[in-house]
């Protein structure tokens, strides 16, 4: 089978179920790139990271972003990738942060309720919901590719 475009259903079903994506930023001494941990979520990317730090300075200055997400056999006979470009948003309220990290919580921990998982010993969750912020990316564009041989 030759290279070819992924259907919107394998997109979303790949998105979903990839583990690790990687974000692409423009900074002033050239590209970044990070990985990341995310939810797929309506049609949109999102993932934490703290308020502070290089990812979140760079979003704040040039929220236009890339997101790439890809998976391959060790011997490149079967691979897929995604890449989204948009625009991320910054999520700062705290109640409204609480149902992507409700996502993130089922999607990479034992399925919990958020209240339950963040009082749970040694966690402070007024501390960590002031550290932490969540980034939607609205995509703009979405591309594809698979392989198969």
């Amino acid at each position: 089978m030759p290279l070819t475009q992924m259907t919107s259903e394998e997109i979303d079903q790949f998105l979903t179920c990839a583990r690790v994506g990687r974000l692409g930023l423009s900074l002033k001494e050239g590209p970044y790139i990070v990985p990341v941990g995310y939810i797929y979520s309506g049609g949109e990317i999102s993932f934490h990271t703290c308020d502070k730090g290089s990812k979140m300075q760079e979003m704040r200055k040039n929220p236009k972003v890339c997101f790439e997400v890809d998976e391959t056999i060790s011997d490149t006979s079967m691979y897929k990738s995604v890449t989204i470009f948009g625009t991320v948003e910054i999520v700062d309220d705290k109640e409204k942060m609480t149902p992507y990290l409700q996502k993130l919580i089922d999607k990479y921990r034992i399925a919990q309720d958020f209240d339950e998982y963040m009082n749970k010993p040694g966690r402070d969750r007024e501390k960590e919901l002031n550290a932490v912020r969540i980034c939607v990316i609205k995509p703009a564009k979405v591309t594809s590719r698979k392989f198969v041989g």
